[in-house]
């Protein structure tokens, strides 16, 4: 009996101490953490590691390896060395995750020590492959060893679920050298229009595809002469801004918006001719760049309709109808009638 009160006894602190630790790690991680999100370094933080067990318990909260955590922490202190040791002692502490080699790229990147980057993002990569932040960290060895042969080949692997953020950042590896886009990169770059299209939040991705299709020194071109325009517009100079948004298409074809711009100025200054001749450019049934918004077309019916033809008027009406243009179901009892069509 006496044995068995022993035994609980030593039980029971073993559990108490165990739950101090667990306790004590749950505090200084929720400092740690506090800190990683502000990416605040504060000395009174790393006064706590000295008396820290971070052996007991191994993990985080996340599942984290606590020493990986604190190894975060003195990168943000430029502390590299102090890092690289914990990170060295807790690599088999849950190696799946990956989140071990992916805070020694943070370090060697610091370092500027690019092989030994590209070697653990390459390591990382191959483990967890649809994981964003290691296509990221891969793609940007890659640019920085002047590897480009090899972004295709790894955008190819998590193109099937790639996020978003991924087909930006495949865009922005390839324009740190234009003359090294392959013919893969520009087909990726025309699917990219087809996938992201009249999505504005995707708005980063269709202008890194433009960019890769058309060259930066032309979009960026394109979109001074596009402010231009838009000056003009929003001043009534309305002739002036279907002029430099018209050469602005020149410098951008793929882009819709300046067509239908220039063909919407022209249409203000009552050109109507000119109006039909850019926006025919989105409205063709061949035309790739066509948003199917219906804007373009119902712009084309007010001008048919007041060159006299009202027949085409008529149609235009009905083709923007048909993209749910909700002001063209106005034109299409206006234009649309047999008094009209007579």
């Amino acid at each position: 009996m006496r044995l068995a009160k022993i035994l609980f006894l030593l039980i029971s602190l073993i559990t108490l101490y165990g739950t101090f630790l667990v306790n004590e790690s749950n505090e200084i991680e929720y400092d740690l953490y506090t800190d990683l999100d502000t990416g605040n370094y504060r000395e009174e933080s790393t006064a706590r590691f000295d008396n820290f067990n971070m052996d007991f318990p191994k993990l985080s909260v996340s599942a984290i390896p606590i020493k990986t955590l604190v190894a975060q922490y003195y990168i943000l202190g430029d502390r590299y060395n102090e890092a690289l040791e914990l990170l060295n002692e807790s690599k088999d502490y849950n190696p799946y995750i990956m989140y071990n080699e992916m805070t020694k790229i943070n370090v060697f990147n610091a370092l500027q020590m690019r092989d030994s980057a590209y070697f653990y993002s390459e390591l990382a990569f191959s483990q967890l492959p649809n994981n964003q932040k290691h296509f990221i960290e891969l793609a940007r060895s890659y640019v920085s060893t002047d590897k480009y042969h090899k972004l295709d080949s790894i955008f190819k692997i998590v193109k099937p679920k790639a996020l978003p953020e991924i087909w930006k950042f495949y865009f922005s590896s390839l324009l740190t050298d234009e003359e090294k886009i392959s013919d893969y990169g520009y087909e990726q770059a025309n699917e990219a229009l087809d996938k992201f299209s009249n999505r504005s939040e995707y708005k980063e991705i269709l202008l890194s595809a433009n960019y890769v299709l058309i060259g930066m020194e032309s979009v960026n071109k394109s979109l001074d002469l596009e402010d231009q325009a838009t000056r003009e517009y929003n001043n009534s100079n309305f002739r002036e801004a279907a002029k430099l948004y018209e050469q602005a298409s020149e410098l951008n074809p793929i882009n819709s918006d300046l067509f239908e711009n220039s063909g919407i100025s022209y249409f203000q200054a009552s050109d109507y001719n000119n109006t039909l001749r850019m926006l025919s450019k989105v409205t063709d049934s061949l035309s790739k760049i066509n948003p199917k918004t219906g804007k373009s077309e119902f712009v084309m019916s007010q001008s048919y309709y007041n060159l006299g033809d009202f027949a085409r008027a008529c149609d235009y009406a009905y083709k923007s109808s048909s993209f749910d243009y909700r002001e063209a179901f106005k034109l299409v009892a206006l234009y649309c009638n047999k008094e009209n069509q007579d």
